[in-house]
């Protein structure tokens, strides 16, 4: 089987039980754009725009009964976190820490790609985030 794609891009649904921290995160702080709130008869969804991606922060009326599990790929097996190029990795980095969110792995150059590099970072639920991108 094949997938015939209506969209080129993905979306991503977090599953929150913090919403105000994340939205300060993810909006707020991050700067991504708010493109509409859906409601639906167990919860809500938040969609934000990450280039021609959509990243979804999910509400239940009912909080799910596992907490997340943060710590990426070292954690637990599983889709453990999501890539986003940036521009300035070091200079992001220094901002992230000012506004005392987590850097899980500080910026660090890809070897055979001078001027090039990748860091992880955590949002308020402790999900992963690796940015990569010009040093």
């Amino acid at each position: 089987m094949k997938l015939e794609l209506l969209t080129p891009s993905i979306e991503l649904g977090l599953v929150t039980t913090n919403l105000d921290a994340m939205v300060a995160f993810y909006e707020d702080f991050l700067g991504l754009e708010l493109q509409g709130v859906i409601d639906f008869e167990d919860g809500s969804q938040r969609r934000y725009a990450l280039g021609s991606s959509v990243l979804k922060l999910v509400t239940y009326t009912s909080a799910p009964p596992l907490a997340p599990t943060p710590g990426g790929g070292h954690a637990q097996a599983g889709l453990r976190y999501f890539t986003i190029g940036v521009q300035n990795l070091r200079a992001v980095a220094v901002d992230i820490e000012a506004a005392g969110y987590e850097i899980v792995e500080p910026p660090t150059e890809f070897v055979p790609v001078p001027g090039m590099g990748w860091m992880f970072i955590a949002d308020p639920d402790g999900n992963s985030i690796e940015l990569f991108g010009t040093l």
